[in-house]
C-alpha cells in the first residue's frame, strides 16, 4: 500500500508534494483532484437520496435539530463541508492509519425490531455504490460482521493485489436519545481515502502507456480536445473548441481546454494520462462538414459526431 500511495501522490497533474520523509507525505491537491473529490461528494449525496427519497425523510444536521416531530425511520447527514482549495495541505501517514479531514457520514434511525434488516440492506447499497464509481466493480466486497455486546460493525473492503483495504465502515448500535426502542445505523467514509481509492483503482487498470482509467461519471474532466496539426486553420479550430467548451459548460459538463501546443497524438496521450473520458479531435474536415472524431478512453474507439449535435449528445452520454 505504501508504495502504491506514493506512486499516486507523485502524479503531478493531480497532486503537489510539499514535503516527504520516511513517515509522512505532505501534499496539496491540484485542480483535477479537487474536482474529483467534489464529484465523489456529489455522487455520494445522490446515492443516499436515490435509496431514501421514496421511503423516509433525510435531514441535514441543522434541519435535523429543528425537526420536532420525527417519524421513525428517518435519516440525517453529517459530513464535512468540502471546500478544499489548491492551497490546502494534506498529510498521509505511511506508518499508521492517516487522520482524515473530510468525513462523509449518513445516519439512519430505525425501529429496533427492523435494525438487522436495514443493516444488511445498507451494506448492499454501499457496496453497490463503490462498484458503480470505479472501473473494477468486482474490486469491492462486504467483510465479516463484528458483533459487540450492543453493537455491530462491518467494513466495505477493496481487494487490491497487495491486500484488502477498508474503504467504508457501517456501524449499528442502540439509540435511546431520540426515541425509545430505536437503533442508530451509520455509514461513514473519508473523502480523501475515497479519492485515493479511485486513483489506486485507476492506476491498477492503467495501460502500459500510463493511461489512467477513471469511471466516466467521476472523471474530473469529461471531455477535452485535440487539434489535427495538419490543419491550416488552427486558430479557427481553437475558436471552435472554445465555442464547444462554452456549450458543454451550459450543460454542466466539465471540460478541459489544453493550450494546443502539442501534436494531436501527444495531446491524446496527455488527455488519457489525466483520465479524460472523451477527446474531441477537430480537423480541417470539421470546418468543411462539421464532423469530428470523438475518442472514448474506455474502449479507445472513435465515432463521428457533428458539432451541431455535440452538446446534446454529450449530455446524453453523461446523463447516467
Amino acid at each position: 500500500m505504501r508504495t502504491e500511495v506514493t506512486k499516486i501522490l507523485n502524479l503531478k497533474r493531480f497532486f503537489q508534494i510539499v514535503e516527504s520523509n520516511k513517515q509522512n507525505i505532505i501534499y496539496k491537491l491540484e485542480k483535477p483532484s479537487i474536482i474529483l473529490m467534489k464529484n465523489i461528494h456529489t455522487n455520494w449525496l445522490v446515492s443516499i437520496l436515490s435509496k431514501t427519497h421514496k421511503h423516509f425523510p433525510v435531514f441535514l444536521n441543522n434541519k435535523f435539530t429543528q425537526n420536532k416531530e420525527r417519524n421513525i425511520p428517518f435519516g440525517f447527514i453529517s459530513d464535512s463541508q468540502l471546500e478544499s482549495t489548491e492551497d490546502e495541505v494534506f498529510k498521509y501517514n505511511l506508518e499508521e492509519v492517516p487522520k482524515e479531514k473530510y468525513m462523509l457520514q449518513f445516519n439512519l434511525i430505525v425501529p429496533e425490531q427492523d435494525s438487522m434488516q436495514y443493516f444488511i440492506q445498507w451494506q448492499r447499497y454501499r457496496k453497490f455504490w463503490w462498484s458503480s464509481i470505479t472501473t473494477t466493480p468486482s474490486l469491492f466486497s462486504i467483510g465479516d460482521i463484528r458483533n459487540g455486546s450492543n453493537t455491530s460493525e462491518v467494513n466495505i473492503v477493496a481487494k487490491f493485489p497487495w491486500g484488502p483495504e477498508t474503504v467504508e465502515t457501517l456501524n449499528m448500535k442502540p439509540n435511546h436519545s431520540i426515541a425509545e426502542n430505536t437503533t442508530h445505523l451509520s455509514c461513514a467514509i473519508s473523502a480523501e481515502k475515497a479519492l485515493l481509492t479511485l486513483f489506486l483503482d485507476g492506476q491498477s487498470n492503467s495501460t502500459k502507456e500510463g493511461y489512467l482509467r477513471l469511471h466516466r461519471k467521476m472523471a474530473p474532466f469529461k471531455i477535452s480536445f485535440a487539434l489535427d496539426e495538419a490543419s491550416k486553420n488552427k486558430d479557427t479550430l481553437k475558436e471552435l473548441a472554445s465555442l464547444l467548451h462554452g456549450r458543454l459548460a451550459k450543460n454542466k459538463i466539465s471540460t478541459w481546454i489544453p493550450d494546443f501546443t502539442l501534436t494531436a497524438d501527444n495531446q491524446l496521450k496527455e488527455n488519457l494520462q489525466m483520465g479524460v473520458a472523451y477527446t474531441a479531435v477537430l480537423s480541417e474536415d470539421t470546418l468543411n462538414n462539421g464532423i469530428f472524431h470523438l475518442l472514448n478512453s474506455s474502449t479507445m474507439l472513435k465515432e463521428q459526431v457533428h458539432v451541431a449535435d455535440f452538446d446534446a449528445y454529450a449530455a446524453l452520454i453523461f446523463e447516467n
